[in-house]
């Protein structure tokens, strides 16, 4: 039996918020971005990376001038 296929995807790992994990599945899967049964971050992430989700500021972050 031959193994699983390994995807050519790299692993993320952020500190946030703790009910923001939660709240991005749920973004996602309202989306149509679902894996598992449940939404997934990592597709929601690829599309706002390559331009499928324009993502519009409601309110400037305090941090946004420094990452500038």
């Amino acid at each position: 039996m031959a193994g699983r296929k390994k995807l050519d995807r790299t692993n993320l790992h952020a500190r946030v918020a703790p009910k923001t994990g939660e709240k991005l599945k749920e973004i996602a899967q309202a989306l149509g971005y679902i894996h598992g049964g449940e939404g997934s971050t990592g597709q929601l992430l690829d599309a706002i990376a390559l331009g499928g989700i324009i993502l519009i500021a409601t309110k400037q972050s305090p941090n946004a001038a420094k990452n500038g």
